[in-house]
């Protein structure tokens, strides 16, 4: 491998790092403070579902913005030389 490509494939795996944590970790701390939250409250779900759908807003939003810059940078625009 190239010195550049090594550099390309660990971008990569960086990003596919970085994309994995995005969806799990707000997925979890959501989840746990709408449990939290409805034992505190005793709301049953509510809380519990309106942060699952909110995380799942958030988790796009963040994988948008992780991603864009990575697609923009490997399109076949601006690889012409």
């Amino acid at each position: 491998m190239e010195n550049n490509q090594k550099k390309d494939f660990l971008y990569a795996v960086g990003l596919g790092t970085q994309m994995g944590l995005l969806v799990v970790l707000p997925m979890i701390a959501f989840l746990l403070l709408g449990v939290f939250l409805d034992k505190r409250f005793n709301t049953a779900p509510i809380f519990l579902i309106s942060l699952v759908i909110f995380s799942i807003i958030v988790t796009i939003v963040d994988v948008r913005c992780l991603i864009l810059p990575f697609i923009e940078k490997n399109s076949p625009k601006n690889n012409k030389k």
